[in-house]
């Protein structure tokens, strides 16, 4: 264009220059960068939050799966009134796991609405709510109630096995256990970790006594008949016979402890992370090298339901302890010893031929010293 046209208008002339596709000065580099790293900053932010919440759903999982091993491992019995009101409200309805204190320093209440709580973190202890009606003793036996698994505590409800006497009263003592566990140990379901922890405070029955194995409360459905003579019954010898019996197991047992207490099974199956262990009469059930459960293979027991007046006794099925008063026990066919302990009181004892699919009722007066 000759600048003679060009001199017709400057507007014209200005529009017609070729000028550069992009001129930025050091303020507009300046929005620019921060327009960019503001982008990248809010992709970030989504994508962590994209990640956070896929992760909180992953950890809430695992915790409900630790809950759920911690439950079928610590059976929670049943406790208080029957239907109707009938009982009281430390009465076991129904018997799941015993534990054996392993330590001192922890203390029981006798009103269920305000247990002795203490807060555990590995070996340290501290007693932050309740009554301190009684100072529980190593060895003393619980019975569990409840197992709740939080973002960092698991929280454990006992009540003693038995009635005790206080200057404060007489009763079964409430126990509540908050462990502290790093977040992620729960969050990962790291159930060996959390094992270890509470074996240092309190243990199965079964697995709390090295020498000869006791029965579980929660396996107190199955007991083992004693031996029968094919002729007239006679009263077991005392010794006991050393035969294996089902109340020799406990939940959380490995097949290496099951193999050890019951021997050799007439069969076992596998599939996937279960394992059934079949023995003459019933069947073990493991889940991850662990016993879970076990079921008499076929009927003929017996229901034994067993009372006392005071209530709260310890029975004592073939001198293995499976409760207390009042309880109901499924029992196998056989000549059997029921034996009932109370403090203060004489034992009460019977011996009995417990016929197959009968329903037995013992009621017990346990007459003071």
């Amino acid at each position: 264009m000759s600048s003679k046209n060009c001199g017709a208008t400057f507007e014209t002339c200005r529009r017609l220059v070729p000028r550069p596709i992009l001129t930025l000065t050091p303020r507009l580099r300046r929005h620019a960068l921060l327009k960019r790293l503001s982008h990248i900053a809010l992709s970030f932010t989504l994508f962590a939050a994209v990640a956070t919440a896929q992760k909180k759903p992953a950890e809430q999982n695992d915790r409900i799966v630790l809950e759920q091993i911690l439950t079928q491992t610590y059976q929670p019995s049943q406790v208080g009134k029957q239907l109707m009101g009938i009982g009281g409200e430390t009465d076991i309805r129904r018997a799941g796991t015993i534990v054996v204190i392993q330590r001192p320093g922890l203390y029981g209440s006798l009103l269920h609405t305000e247990p002795a709580s203490s807060a555990i973190d590995g070996l340290q202890y501290k007693l932050f709510r309740g009554h301190q009606d009684y100072e529980v003793p190593a060895g003393e036996r619980y019975y569990v109630t409840a197992v709740a698994v939080g973002s960092d505590t698991i929280l454990v409800a006992l009540i003693s096995a038995r009635s005790l006497s206080t200057q404060a009263g007489t009763g079964r003592m409430w126990t509540t256990l908050s462990f502290k566990f790093p977040p992620n140990v729960l969050a990962t379901a790291d159930k060996e970790t959390v094992f270890r922890e509470f074996d240092q405070w309190m243990m199965p029955e079964g697995r709390a006594t090295s020498a000869a194995p006791v029965a579980s409360p929660a396996m107190t459905a199955y007991p083992a008949a004693a031996p029968v003579a094919t002729a007239a019954p006679q009263p077991a010898p005392a010794p006991k016979p050393a035969a294996p019996s089902q109340s020799a197991l406990t939940p959380g047992m490995t097949r290496e402890q099951i193999l050890q207490a019951m021997g050799k099974p007439d069969r076992e199956i596998q599939f996937d992370q279960r394992q059934w262990m079949i023995y003459p009469g019933f069947v073990a059930a493991l889940k991850d090298d662990k016993l879970e459960s076990f079921e008499t293979s076929g009927a003929g027991t017996a229901k034994v339901a067993v009372q006392s007046d005071p209530a709260g006794a310890e029975i004592y099925l073939d001198d293995q302890f499976v409760g207390s008063t009042p309880s109901i026990l499924s029992v196998a066919p056989g000549i059997h010893a029921f034996r009932l302990h109370a403090a203060g009181r004489a034992d009460w004892t019977r011996q009995m031929n417990v016929l197959a699919g009968s329903d037995i009722t013992l009621t017990a007066t346990l007459d003071k010293n």
